[in-house]
Formats: structure tokens, C-alpha cells, sequence
């Protein structure tokens, strides 16, 4: 290949590479799809990740309150009705943690979790794992 075509496939992938993180990590849907494989949908989008579990309210409620537990996060404030309901934790470095859940249907809650101001994927992937482990359900 001449030099003109190396320098034109540079281009197009340094463009692209340079826009991916603008994109709202709306590229590692596809990637986080399987990070709690058997624990329903996965998304990452603006700082939230949200995972669909196979159970009711009150027992991902329960799973979610442990996981926080287990992490060692402090929680801050509950609000719970029926059908919906938001922890707010810290970590010990001051972070703020939200988790807001939603039942989604019958024995079907949506959890979604977000870490500090702007978001943090692994970190609100452990705490995925960890409810997708009180819950009993494959996580990866």
C-alpha cells in the first residue's frame, strides 16, 4: 500500500479511537452485556449501570442492602415504597453511592447503580456482582 493509504486508515482510526469516549460508553454496552450473565440485561449509560434481576422487589431490596454491607459502604438514607425505592451510601473515601431500584414486572426488578458524581463502571460492577451473588445468580 503507498504511504497516502497508510496515512488515510491512520487517520480513521485515531478519529475514531479520539471519539469512542464521547460516546457515553454507549460502545461498552455490547462488552458489559455479559457482566452478570444469568442476572437479566446489563447497561452502562451517563455513569449508571443497570442490571434486570430475575426477582422480587423486596428480595433484590434485601440483596442490594447485604451487597452494600459486604462492600463495607455506609448507608446514608433509604426511601422504599412498593414498587420502588433508593439507598444512598458513602464509601469510606467520602464517595457517594447511589443504587435506585424498580420493580420491572412480576419477580423482575431493575437495579441501577451509580458511584460518585459522574460515575464509575468498575465499581459499580462490583456491587452488581455482589447482588447477582445474594441473589444467587451467575455474575461475571
Amino acid at each position: 500500500m503507498t504511504r497516502k493509504v497508510w496515512q488515510g486508515i491512520f487517520g480513521v482510526l485515531l478519529g475514531v479511537s479520539l471519539m469512542l469516549p464521547l460516546q457515553g460508553c454507549v460502545g461498552l454496552l455490547a462488552a458489559g452485556a455479559g457482566a452478570a450473565a444469568g442476572a437479566g440485561a446489563v447497561s452502562y449509560l451517563e455513569g449508571e449501570m443497570k442490571t434486570t434481576y430475575a426477582a422480587s422487589f423486596d428480595r433484590a431490596w434485601n440483596a442490594s442492602m447485604g451487597a452494600l454491607r459486604d462492600a463495607n459502604l455506609y448507608v446514608t438514607d433509604t426511601q422504599k415504597d412498593a414498587t420502588r425505592g433508593t439507598i444512598k451510601a458513602r464509601r469510606s473515601d467520602d464517595t457517594p453511592v447511589t443504587l435506585a431500584l424498580e420493580q420491572a414486572g412480576p419477580n423482575t426488578t431493575a437495579v441501577k447503580v451509580r458511584v460518585g458524581t459522574f460515575g464509575d463502571e468498575e465499581a459499580s460492577r462490583v456491587i452488581h456482582n455482589r447482588i447477582a451473588t445474594r441473589l444467587g445468580v451467575a455474575a461475571g
